[in-house]
């Protein structure tokens, strides 16, 4: 992760924090008695706004505000509910986004963003997030027509696994991967970010996932876009490998419920897969792709550990020697007189070289057996 050091940040990359929207916080509001300073407005969801900030030691840092817009707004600095009507939802919602901040805070992986405080001001909840300096992998892949080697692709897989897996293995699903919300640092290590969907306690199979749902275009599973819909490791490995499919093609798989509908109707998935369509990964690494992007849950790769095995168990094929030759009959190697032209002739010919070879052996222990 990036030390304390001021990131290079452009000042028109804050070009909205003078205008920003009517809810946001201005560059220069204070939060938890000064300890942060918003320096402007970097985006907003349905569940929250980012900003950038410093803290009280003059360090970068990303502020993740709870503000569910459908539940709330803002006076002056203060957030509100919108109605009495929504009041005892907001308040579920801000102990729900504090509880997990505090989860989430508990994560501490090389490849997933580190959070560090949870606090609450305004009325409403915060978190302080690393500030990450580096392009999300939509920006980099935006900025060039290749912007990664299948090498470099299959590292950046792997490593995007285990953090998912961490994740899991800790009962949260991210609900969210995207390429906008994996970014590649300085050292050119991606960490995934942007944990507002997230949900504690889901990898049960048996958990059906209700309330806050975020939906993305050609990334998010069939099941995100429905409610009430089962949920799972699964969903997020489906989220993964569309980020990867798009990495490798450079454009998202068709869109889930497209994908659903049609294979419903009988027309055809028209998702095509990556497996034989692209030199240079080890094997099973693309069809591991097709499979984690299955449309139907129970068709793709239930657990990023399993995908992981999957990719390694490739990878280990791959550099095992090819096997040698097996060694030709000598009744093989010779060829048949039903071959034409001079294929006949050779045969002939052989033949009579192998009678005068045995006619001469058979003289020489002749003579030897005299000379005795």
């Amino acid at each position: 992760m990036p030390g304390p050091e001021t990131p290079t940040f452009e000042p028109d990359e804050l070009h909205e924090a003078a205008d920003g929207f009517a809810d946001d916080l201005k560059p220069g509001t204070t939060l938890l008695d000064g300890q942060y300073t918003i320096l402007g407005f970097l985006n907003s969801g349905g569940f929250g706004i980012t900003y950038l900030a410093k803290d009280s030691l003059d360090r970068t840092v990303v502020i993740k505000e709870c503000f569910p817009n459908t539940l709330c707004r803002r006076s002056t600095s203060v957030v509100r509910a919108r109605s009495r009507k929504h009041q005892g939802e907001y308040q579920s919602f801000v102990k729900g986004f504090i509880d997990e901040a505090r989860s989430l805070a508990k994560l501490v992986h090389p490849n997933i963003v580190g959070v560090h405080q949870v606090f609450e001001d305004n009325d409403t909840a915060y978190m302080a997030i690393d500030f990450i300096d580096g392009k999300d992998l939509q920006a980099v892949m935006e900025s060039t027509d290749q912007a990664f080697s299948p090498a470099e692709i299959v590292i950046l897989l792997k490593k995007m696994l285990g953090a998912v897996d961490f994740i899991h293995q800790a009962g949260i699903l991210h609900r969210d991967i995207s390429p906008d919300n994996i970014l590649i640092d300085q050292n050119n290590n991606p960490v995934l970010i942007d944990f507002g969907a997230a949900t504690e306690q889901v990898v049960r199979a048996t958990r059906v996932l209700t309330g806050r749902r975020v939906v993305k275009d050609g990334y998010s599973p069939q099941e995100f876009y429905l409610t009430g819909a089962e949920q799972g490791p699964w969903s997020d490995l489906y989220a993964l490998g569309a980020t990867f499919y798009m990495l490798i093609t450079g454009k998202a798989p068709p869109e889930s419920q497209r994908r659903l509908a049609m294979v419903a109707e009988g027309t055809g998935d028209p998702y095509e897969p990556l497996a034989g369509r692209f030199n240079g990964y080890p094997p099973g690494v693309l069809e591991s792709i097709d499979q984690a992007t299955k449309v139907l849950p129970k068709d793709r790769i239930q657990s990023a550990a399993d995908w992981l095995e999957l990719i390694r168990a490739g990878e280990e094929a791959g550099r095992q020697p090819a096997p040698a030759p097996a060694p030709v009959a000598a009744s093989a190697a010779m060829p048949t007189p039903a071959a034409s032209g001079r294929q006949g002739n050779g045969f002939v010919f052989g033949v009579l070289l192998a009678v005068v070879a045995v006619a001469i052996a058979g003289l020489g222990g002749l003579l030897y057996s005299m000379v005795d």
